[in-house]
């Protein structure tokens, strides 16, 4: 469902309105927004007329189940970026919440994928203890038949189990078997965080 900038705008205010006091009103959302109250309802009668919200007058504004699923996707897409600018660009994070704001609208559903599952690849030595994922990549520069041996190959699931007290070397399960790394080795490796551990 295609909806304005504006209206995205004002589905993510009510969402988070809603989830941090309870309730939304057409005063906080103007508020939040930096708009007139009138603005604010005008667009939450084209938001209830295409069933994202149930708006009366004088009483708080509730999103619908659509409405719910938009404004989700419209968070997450923030979150996303705003990640990617810290963790990635190393952007301070007002920065980055502002151009994450601006550039979430410009988003489609398939950058939007590309850049969360960018986001969820890690080389195995940046792996924490009981994290989980799936090998996607291995660099040249191994001895493929060698990892192959322990299991290292794509698609295989890997988790890591401990480190070693200096940390070196690293003990992962690899389809079930566990098995021991040099940090030099894992770094090697790039693993597709399993969805529950990278989220967006």
């Amino acid at each position: 469902m295609n909806t304005t900038t504006s209206a995205e705008d004002c589905l993510e205010i009510i969402a988070r309105l809603t989830e941090r006091d309870g309730h939304a009103h057409v005063s906080d959302i103007a508020r939040q927004l930096g708009i007139t109250k009138p603005s604010v309802t005008a667009t939450l009668k084209t938001l209830a007329d295409r069933g994202l919200v149930q708006y009366v007058s004088y009483q708080p504004v509730e999103l619908t189940r659509k409405g719910e699923q938009v404004a989700s996707k419209v968070i997450g897409k923030h979150q996303t970026l705003q990640r990617f600018l810290t963790q990635c660009l190393d952007l301070p994070t007002e920065h980055a919440d502002s151009l994450a704001c601006k550039l979430e609208h410009e988003l489609d559903d398939v950058a939007y994928g590309r850049l969360r599952q960018f986001l969820n690849v890690k080389t195995m030595d940046r792996l924490r203890p009981g994290e989980r994922g799936v090998v996607v990549g291995l660099a040249s520069s191994l001895n493929r038949r060698r990892f192959a041996s322990y299991g290292l190959s794509r698609g295989a699931a890997v988790r890591l189990s401990k480190i070693a007290p200096l940390g070196d070397p690293r003990s992962f399960m690899v389809n079930g078997t566990e098995i021991s790394l040099r940090t030099a080795e894992a770094k090697l490796i790039s693993v597709q965080l399993a969805e529950a551990e990278g989220g967006g």
